[in-house]
């Protein structure tokens, strides 16, 4: 007699499993864009300094990288002890983005403040580059003597200069107006001493003696017009010299 056999029932299907393909897929797009983000802040100045300072360390060097995380300076600089001056780099200047030099892309990060303040200006020169106080607030006409607010900003510039081993060539400028004669012999006098006032003030803010110099160039170079007063406030300037190459 045959043996009836029940029918075997298959297995429900699990409608639902799309759910988890679909959530990985919009997992994976979220990681996407959050990576587009990343690479599209990317700060290209320290990305070339951390490479430098990694280079550094797998040839035998020190790590040297800079930290402005700090408020009103530069700040401690990791991998090195505090007191401690930083090994200056072989070759003067280290190129970063466009051949601006490592160092002058940090004076630019340290000084932000002031230099959108309008207070000082950071500019290349042939050995390096230059702090530029170039206002009013520090030199009236015909006069060596700094004005108060001059103070706090050579403070601020002197906090980063400490922390740099590269020598400073403080040099003093006037405008054409020839000065008092009853002060100064020449505009070549009175540039100079424009540059020993800075020079000292930096001094007695730490930035150490054996790595400052001074030197005049009168009205002999302008980088305004003399014909209008904004012209010569901007001539009436001391340029303070970071040396990179020799």
């Amino acid at each position: 007699m045959a043996r009836k056999i029940g029918k075997i029932e298959e297995p429900k299907q699990d409608l639902m499993r799309w759910l988890l393909t679909y959530a990985d897929m919009i997992t994976l797009l979220m990681l996407f864009f959050i990576i587009l983000f990343a690479m599209s802040s990317l700060n290209t100045a320290k990305y070339a300094e951390l490479a430098e300072a990694l280079s550094n360390v797998f040839n035998g060097g020190n790590l040297t990288v800079f930290d402005t995380r700090t408020t009103g300076g530069a700040g401690i600089l990791e991998g090195v002890a505090a007191g401690k001056k930083i090994a200056a780099r072989q070759g003067g200047r280290a190129a970063a983005a466009g051949g601006q030099s490592l160092l002058r892309d940090q004076a630019l990060s340290s000084l932000q403040t002031l230099i959108k303040a309008g207070k000082v200006r950071v500019v290349p020169t042939e050995r390096g580059f230059a702090i530029s106080l170039v206002s009013d607030m520090y030199f009236a006409t015909a006069s060596a003597a700094l004005g108060s607010a001059a103070y706090p900003v050579l403070q601020e510039v002197s906090d980063f200069l400490a922390q740099i081993p590269n020598a400073i060539i403080v040099e003093g400028h006037t405008d054409n107006i020839p000065p008092d004669p009853k002060k100064w012999t020449s505009n070549w006098q009175l540039s100079s001493e424009r540059a020993v006032t800075v020079l000292q003030t930096l001094e007695d803010y730490g930035v150490p003696a054996d790595r400052l110099s001074a030197s005049a160039f009168g009205n002999m170079r302008p980088i305004q017009s003399n014909d209008t007063a904004e012209g010569r406030s901007y001539n009436r300037r001391v340029d303070i010299i970071i040396v990179e190459q020799p």
